[in-house]
């Protein structure tokens, strides 16, 4: 059964790294990513998305969603990074 995961972070926290290895992650558990900032939401289908949505979007903090069956343990690694 897919699950519906969410996390809010700081934009800065949200290096080039992190999000490769987000989206790889996403990737290979065939999972679907999107990102959500104050004006608009993206459905990332690849890897230029990601990377032109956070360059383009620089407000303080985003809100990341991964569907899939196992989406909590993907964002498991922001938790510490969560925005309050």
């Amino acid at each position: 059964m897919s699950q519906i995961y969410s996390i809010r972070i700081a934009a800065k926290a949200l290096n080039l790294h992190k999000l490769i290895s987000l989206y790889e992650k996403c990737q290979h558990a065939q999972h679907r990513l999107y990102v959500y900032s104050k004006k608009t939401m993206c459905n990332i289908k690849n890897i230029v998305e990601l990377e032109t949505f956070r360059l383009t979007h620089l407000e303080s903090d985003y809100l990341i969603v991964v569907e899939g069956k196992k989406a909590q343990d993907l964002l498991q690694p922001f938790e510490k990074e969560k925005v309050s």
